[in-house]
């Protein structure tokens, strides 16, 4: 299902080698032990592959080297890693690299446009989504791996430790060792971390209703400290009234003028979906004081 989807979106299927250079396996091993073969079927692939990606760098090199001008490439396979005591742990993953131009250049957008780090994000929601993991809960946090760059680079994780898939621009110093030119982004989903769905024993969904009454959204507008990460204040503002709000968005972030230092302007619309009946103004100002409350927990205040 993941593989038909990521065709889907336009990424081409690589099926690379499971043996790397010892060099190029280090540079992904995070520090961890490799497997070295003992009698490999030669001595540049002499090592089990820790990650997916330097084998889709080294597809990538290849074909940038042969004139291709854009380059999407994934791969479903397995990494090689240590378990306790030194067993085997072989565990199923996701890697797309997105190297060269994102858009050719023309009349009409001038100089052709390379891929960036939001790129690779949205492959990797779209992707999980595809694969079942709940999207709508996970957290955008840092500390992808040295192999990114520190300041274009992320996870997704579901709760403070569980990785589900890190992304963003590879960093320049791995880029120089796997001799690719220009900005490339990658992305490694790791979809054994991705929870099994209660009650999914089947594949048939249940039966839908669409709702009898239309949807009302309401915007506001947030003053938070400049730190905090834009999506989290989606979060709370979103599971702040789980039986009327559906959704919310970030529409605007603004500093400048009007706005005090070291803080910042988010504003979000958020969708309300009533049930059995129409909302009066008691109820919106019920939910809005719920929606402010929950900001109000990680220091946002609404703006006058």
């Amino acid at each position: 299902r993941v593989r038909r989807a990521a065709a889907a979106r336009g990424l081409n299927e690589a099926v690379t080698w499971s043996f790397l250079p010892v060099a190029d396996a280090e540079a992904f091993a995070d520090a961890s032990p490799l497997w070295i073969l003992a009698n490999p079927i030669s001595e540049d692939m002499k090592a089990m592959r820790p990650s997916l990606l330097p084998g889709l760098l080294s597809a990538a090199k290849r074909n940038l080297d042969r004139g291709a001008a854009s380059l999407r490439l994934f791969e479903l396979g397995r990494r090689y890693l240590r378990g306790k005591g030194g067993a085997s742990d072989e565990r199923l993953t996701l890697g797309v690299v997105l190297a060269g131009e994102k858009t050719p250049r023309g009349w009409a957008g001038g100089k052709a446009v390379a891929f960036d780090a939001y790129d690779a994000k949205a492959e990797a929601l779209a992707l999980l989504a595809e694969a079942g993991a709940p999207v709508e809960k996970l957290q955008v946090m840092g500390e992808a791996g040295p192999q990114f760059h520190p300041g274009q680079s992320a996870t997704l994780r579901l709760g403070p430790k569980n990785v589900l898939a890190r992304f963003g621009m590879l960093h320049p110093t791995i880029a120089k060792q796997f001799d690719v030119a220009g900005p490339v982004a990658v992305v490694e989903i790791f979809l054994e971390a991705i929870p099994g769905k209660k009650g999914a024993a089947s594949f048939t969904r249940g039966s839908y209703t669409p709702p009898a009454l239309q949807s009302v959204t309401r915007d506001f507008a947030f003053l938070v400290p400049v730190d905090l990460a834009a999506g989290d204040l989606v979060r709370v503002v979103q599971g702040a009234d789980k039986t009327n709000i559906v959704s919310a968005r970030l529409f605007d972030d603004f500093r400048g003028q009007g706005v005090p230092e070291g803080h910042k302007s988010l504003a979000l619309e958020v969708t309300l979906q009533p049930l059995e009946k129409s909302y009066n103004e008691a109820d919106l100002k019920a939910i809005a004081e719920k929606v402010t409350m929950a900001a109000a927990k990680l220091g946002a205040s609404l703006r006058g």
